[in-house]
């Protein structure tokens, strides 16, 4: 199941901090990819993803990585 696409998971997210994370990501305001959905923005599955190190990753008890490419279910 998708975390809640709040503020308050928003305050949590990591994905500003993630290798993958780019200038387009920062231009279009894209993060809380577990929430929202994939990225709109090239994105290089080669760089290393840090899904697992977010609080909202582990509090909603999520699987896998790479959300900002691979969109999850539910």
């Amino acid at each position: 199941m998708k975390p809640a696409d709040q503020e308050a998971n928003s305050l949590k997210c990591v994905c500003p901090k993630c290798t993958l994370f780019t200038d387009c990501n920062r231009g279009k305001e894209e993060r809380l990819f577990c929430a929202r959905r994939k990225s709109a923005c090239p994105m290089d599955n080669q760089k290393i993803c840090i899904c697992g190190t977010c609080l909202v990753f582990r509090e909603n008890g999520l699987v896998g990585g790479y959300f900002c490419i691979n969109e999850i279910s539910g």
